[in-house]
């Protein structure tokens, strides 16, 4: 069954039957490709960040694989037979305040997956001038061997004003 439409109808269904092809068009075609488009951008920017990140990354790890490789460098520089107790005993005898050490309690940790040993040494000082105690921490960490002061605790002496008592942890890598 034919049905017979005039001009202006015909003009209407050829407008609709346009606009029917362009909205399947647009929704089927354009707009996914503008998507995956957006998509495609935003995964590229957000790879971009990444790699930045990982650049960043790979500095620091270098780094640290230097600053690794120069302490180990140090460690095996030291005097043979290197201690951190015979060293703290030494530098107090070469600052003068041997006499006013009250204890020196050694310890060490040892680092099973790397082969290296934490030596600890906790010491306390009586009496002393804060020159002296000066001189005494300044010969411990500018020392090339990687001596660390840990903690430190410092409080008025007891007989006189102006000497000072102090306790305080050093520590160490050793081989």
């Amino acid at each position: 069954m034919a049905v017979k439409l005039n001009k202006r109808e015909k003009i209407s269904v050829a407008a609709a039957a346009g606009c029917l092809v362009v909205f399947v068009l647009l929704q089927f075609l354009v707009f996914p490709l503008l998507d995956k488009n957006d998509r495609m951008g935003r995964t590229l920017l957000a790879r971009q960040h990444e790699l930045e990140e990982i650049k960043v990354l790979q500095t620091e790890y270098r780094q640290t694989a230097d600053k690794a490789q120069q302490m180990q460098r140090h460690l095996k520089s030291r005097q043979r037979g290197f201690t951190l107790f015979s060293f703290l005993e030494s530098l107090a005898r070469q600052t003068g305040v041997k006499s006013q050490i009250a204890y020196m309690k050694p310890s060490s940790t040892l680092l099973k997956d790397r082969g290296y040993r934490i030596s600890m040494v906790e010491m306390k000082l009586q009496d002393v001038t804060m020159g002296q105690l000066l001189a005494y921490l300044h010969g411990i960490e500018t020392s090339r061997d990687m001596i660390a002061i840990k903690r430190l605790s410092v409080s008025k002496g007891e007989q006189k004003a102006d000497l000072i008592n102090t306790v305080f942890q050093v520590e160490t890598l050793e081989m």
